[in-house]
């Protein structure tokens, strides 16, 4: 979390700086250390978290430099209504962002194995971090959706809950994710956000968060494995935290069935398949969730596979975007989505 203030400092100061150059050139009368306050005013907002307007500085400051470098290509002054186009268009990408963020998009993959398996349906979600731009409302439109795939189970795969998230909304997020299991069996594994381990004052323990998820009928895994219909259900704690490591638990498993990894981050990826596992499924990255931030996460190779699905061998893994998003209202990169996975025997 600190990180995160001090790139939101940052951003305050650069963008802060670039419009005291463009608007002091043009009005070079105007006081300076008057110019300076009242931008410090105008970015202020940048500092705050379940707001656009981090998001919205963002973009401006991402549109103004880019503007700059097109006004110098053409030799033109950035001026008069030129100045405006920034603040245009770091509005419209945040419109759409909003937009984009509560518009949740089902996407479908569809496997095959050689393993004599029946046909199974699994529907993920991940990275909801309730409440963040979602109503009470809108959740069980979200649940009422899910309930219409009939999977053969859920898996709620990490991050339905996040440090701003109070024990009353945790606490309704999975009564009505609880309405799940009255379709399927719901499992669930714990990310990196849901025992708030950035928040300066937890709202609730990881213990609490456990009993009210599996008094609402859900299925806890960490480290667990379950086994049933020539499947094995691996839940991984995450990784964050202590825990077993893969080759521990596959060695226990039945390499004749077939084997799914639930990790909430996509790691051990090529240790799976070295492994004999089947499936692995994971969240966390929100394919960025924020422009550029996926874009650079994905060239820099932050994470062992950033979004979609990729196979190996008879190995597949797929890593979902996430159903919502963390920190702020609005989704400039990537989709919000739940997943549908189905595997048949060919």
């Amino acid at each position: 979390m600190i990180y995160l203030k001090m790139g939101l400092a940052i951003l305050c100061l650069l963008l802060v700086i670039d419009l005291f150059l463009l608007i002091h050139r043009w009005f070079p009368q105007f006081p300076s250390w008057a110019l300076w306050g009242l931008l410090l005013l105008f970015v202020l907002p940048c500092i705050t978290f379940n707001t656009i307007f981090p998001i919205f500085y963002l973009h401006l400051l991402f549109c103004l430099l880019i503007t700059q470098l097109i006004c110098l290509i053409f030799h033109q002054d950035v001026k008069g209504w030129i100045f405006f186009i920034p603040f245009l268009l770091a509005i419209t990408i945040c419109l759409y962002g909003i937009f984009n963020m509560k518009n949740i998009e089902k996407t479908t993959y569809e496997l095959q194995t050689s393993k004599d398996i029946p046909d199974t349906k699994i529907v993920m979600i991940s990275d909801l971090h309730y409440p963040n731009a979602m109503t009470e409302k809108d959740l069980n439109n979200m649940v009422k959706d899910l309930q219409k795939e009939k999977p053969s189970f859920y898996i709620l795969n990490g991050d339905i809950v996040d440090e701003f998230t109070s024990v009353d909304q945790m606490k309704t997020v999975f009564q009505t994710l609880g309405k799940l299991t009255k379709t399927a069996n719901v499992y669930y594994v714990f990310g990196n956000h849901d025992n708030q381990h950035y928040a300066n004052e937890p709202a609730f323990s990881k213990e609490t968060l456990k009993n009210v998820i599996e008094s609402n009928g859900i299925t806890v895994l960490q480290d667990d494995i379950l086994h049933f219909d020539q499947i094995t259900l691996i839940g991984r704690e995450d990784s964050e935290e202590k825990r077993e490591s893969l080759k521990s638990l596959v060695k226990t498993c039945d390499l004749d069935s077939y084997i799914i990894v639930f990790d909430h981050q996509p790691k051990d990826i090529s240790l799976c398949e070295k492994l004999g596992v089947d499936l692995q499924l994971s969240g966390h990255t929100h394919n960025g969730q924020i422009f550029p931030v996926g874009s650079l996460a994905n060239s820099l190779g932050i994470f062992e596979h950033d979004y979609g699905m990729i196979k190996k061998g008879n190995f597949t893994q797929i890593t979902t975007s996430g159903i919502h998003g963390w920190g702020f209202p609005t989704r400039t990169e990537g989709i919000s989505e739940y997943v549908s996975i189905s595997i048949t025997s060919n």
